[in-house]
């Protein structure tokens, strides 16, 4: 949908500034329970967002992996996690162009912090693997139909015995 307050956007990447850009790290922790099913935290925390504020994502969720359709491959892994997300963000109410929407983000008591949660969420990953400990990822967040996020990255796969 349009949103007014796009017009402040620093990293637009198109002319509407549905397609901004953002500088951040994202903290995955997945337990595999078996071949088909796992649990997966997710911590972003985004340094620079399309406004210049800091920002954060926190999702959790029940992670499902491509075995359970059959695929598999010494090369490539894809899951997919379904679970809430909370995003949040440093207030934009000191940005004099900024419109509030109270539909789409919960202004905290003070105004110095947004947020939405969104119990409909989820992460997709695809993985491609470089070596036997790193892989080239990308990721992508839908928190359908307010906010989608999309990622790329390295990550280093980690075992640990219980």
């Amino acid at each position: 949908q349009d949103d007014p307050n796009t017009t402040f956007y620093s990293w637009k990447m198109s002319k509407n500034g549905k397609l901004t850009g953002y500088a951040g790290i994202t903290l995955s922790l997945s337990y595999r329970l078996n071949d088909y099913l796992g649990i997966k935290c997710v911590q972003s925390i985004i340094l620079h967002d399309s406004a210049g504020k800091q920002a954060g994502l926190t999702h959790i969720g029940l992670d499902f992996y491509d075995d359970i359709i059959g695929l598999r491959s010494r090369h490539f892994e894809a899951s997919a996690s379904f679970g809430p997300m909370w995003y949040y963000r440093r207030g934009w109410t000191d940005i004099e162009a900024y419109i509030h929407d109270p539909n789409f983000m919960r202004l905290s008591k003070k105004g110095n912090w947004e947020s939405k949660f969104i119990w409909h969420a989820g992460q997709i990953q695809l993985a491609a693997r470089l070596t036997p400990e790193y892989d080239l990822t990308a990721i992508l967040f839908p928190g359908h139909p307010f906010l989608y996020a999309f990622a790329l990255g390295a990550q280093r796969q980690t075992t640990i015995g219980l």
